[in-house]
């Protein structure tokens, strides 16, 4: 699964950059892959964290020894399961019927 936390950071770069090494050290030692910080195009958010991990209890075990930092004003969490209900080869996606106006 890939899960994302957008975020807001009214702090120094110094301080996010010690943030994101002490999220990145929680993921090595709970084996969740940190991809990175990234900058989201919305306009409501600064940042984002982006994870890949087996499971959402994984996950939330990097948290258990975080403490967030009060220059993030507040935080957003999103998780993307794999899609698994697709199982048959589809011809073409999406299908002609979907385009068809009668």
């Amino acid at each position: 699964m890939i899960i994302i936390n957008y975020f807001d950071w009214q702090g120094t770069k110094d301080g996010l950059m010690r943030w994101v090494e002490a999220v990145n050290r929680q993921c090595e030692y709970n084996r969740v892959k940190f991809l990175g910080l990234f900058g989201p195009s919305q306009v409501r958010f600064n940042w984002a964290f982006i994870y890949e991990a087996d499971s959402q209890e994984q996950y939330h075990r990097i948290w258990k020894d975080l403490i967030i930092p009060t220059e993030v004003t507040h935080i957003v969490t999103n998780y993307f399961w794999p899609e698994k209900s697709f199982q048959r080869d589809l011809p073409k996606y999406p299908p002609a019927h979907f385009f068809e106006v009668s």
